[in-house]
């Protein structure tokens, strides 16, 4: 006996016959025609893959097949063994389709399954934000920053993060948590306290370990080991690390506090922290001064304020420009300009 794919075809297409699903549930209940059948069940699944999107839409199939359940004819003549036999190939297949399914990911490299269990927290800029992950981590997001986590992540202890968050990290002596960041840094931890700035636009990213200890991993290459009080910052760049003593570590964690401590940063690098702190848009025009050392601690200081204070600290003036309605109506953000200082 062979698979004569017409009787598949015309259960899907709607014109079928007692006969063609008579021969289905024959052909799934062969096994060795049972492969094949699923193959063109396969590509039965093909054919309503959408022409704009290249992801499967298991709507779009289940719809289809079950419009042509509920749409059977349901002749007297046959009566109950027709719908019993109706049903039986709906089981058959349903599990066709979803063998179809695990093989179109497969190939394609797609799980939508586990795209639906990622959960993703937003900070936007200038707000910050806590937060409790499955595990019991808990922690603050930063300005301007993602994190995303498995909804499953007492077991799998992966976060993803673009941007700034401490953590608290609950510990579970066999299952590390690790955290990925932008440019392939991995920090795996047991159980301890640090604080990341990994933004994707920026050159460099730092970690601050506050307790416990931290390894540091770049792919599967073990990169440094972190002890209390440390600081490391990875050049992503030049693909260097600095290892650095911290004297006071509260100021790598104020701003959970909602207080912004720039100490020994360049005047570029405060502009940078500046407009993640106040969701706002800095361009230095300021000549000479990029590099220039900025020492200042804001708390509770509104933006203007904390612009007079930079102006009284260093050789320059500020320009504001209003936010403005752009080509697709939306808002641009209020603009801060930061030129030298004119001589009196």
């Amino acid at each position: 006996m062979t698979i004569n794919r017409k009787h598949i075809d015309r259960v899907f297409n709607q014109r079928f016959s007692l006969l063609d699903l008579k021969m289905v549930e024959k052909y799934f209940e062969d096994e060795n025609l049972n492969k094949n059948a699923k193959l063109v069940v396969q590509e039965q699944w093909d054919q309503f893959e959408p022409d704009v999107d290249d992801r499967p839409n298991l709507d779009d199939v289940f719809y289809k097949f079950y419009y042509v359940i509920d749409n059977t004819p349901k002749r007297a003549s046959h009566g109950s063994d027709f719908l019993l036999k109706i049903s039986k190939i709906a089981a058959i297949l349903f599990v066709g389709i979803l063998i179809a399914a695990a093989v179109y990911f497969s190939n394609r490299g797609i799980n939508n399954a586990t795209n639906r269990q990622m959960v993703e927290i937003v900070s936007h800029g200038g707000f910050r934000s806590e937060f409790t992950l499955p595990d019991g981590t808990t922690g603050w997001l930063g300005y301007g920053s993602i994190l995303k986590y498995h909804e499953d992540s007492k077991k799998r202890r992966i976060v993803e993060l673009d941007g700034l968050a401490f953590f608290d990290v609950v510990r579970q002596k066999k299952h590390s948590f690790i955290v990925k960041t932008p440019n392939k840094l991995n920090i795996e931890v047991l159980g301890t306290k640090f604080n990341v700035s990994a933004y994707s636009n920026d050159q460099s990213f730092d970690v601050v370990l506050q307790t416990g200890s931290v390894k540091l991993n770049l792919g599967d290459q073990e990169l440094q080991k972190m002890n209390p009080n440390e600081r490391v910052v990875y050049h992503s760049g030049n693909n260097t690390i600095e290892k650095l003593m911290v004297e006071n570590i509260d100021d790598y964690l104020a701003w959970k506090d909602g207080r912004l401590v720039l100490r020994n940063i360049s005047l570029r690098e405060a502009c940078v922290k500046l407009s993640r702190f106040y969701n706002v848009d800095f361009e230095l025009q300021a000549k000479g001064l990029d590099a220039m050392e900025i020492q200042l601690t804001l708390e509770n200081e509104t933006l203007e304020n904390a612009l007079n204070l930079l102006t009284m600290i260093s050789p320059v003036s500020f320009q504001v420009e209003n936010r403005r309605i752009q080509n697709d109506q939306s808002y641009s953000k209020k603009k801060i300009i930061i030129k030298n200082k004119k001589p009196m």
